[in-house]
């Protein structure tokens, strides 16, 4: 691009191309904080998820043990019915 493009004066085209920079800048460094910030939160919800995955596995196995060793414990029963 030539300087006798611009019709306005090359201090105003300055100032304004570095303002337009700035902006964007700003806007990129939100936009980067944003993501960071999300993507703690995923890493975050990820590790409580499979924290709790891993405590329901226990409890369920714990309760097939508790079952097992309640149905051994239990005596057989006769049926029911008389003859």
């Amino acid at each position: 691009m030539l300087a006798t493009e611009f019709k306005s004066s090359p201090a105003r085209l300055a100032r304004l191309f570095r303002r337009s920079r700035d902006t964007w800048k700003r806007r990129a460094a939100d936009k980067q904080r944003a993501l960071k910030k999300l993507r703690i939160t995923v890493r975050d919800l990820t590790n409580s998820r499979d924290h709790w995955k891993a405590v329901a596995r226990q409890q369920s196995q714990q309760i097939a043990a508790l079952r097992a060793d309640l149905d051994q414990d239990r005596p057989e029963e006769p049926p029911a019915g008389g003859s």
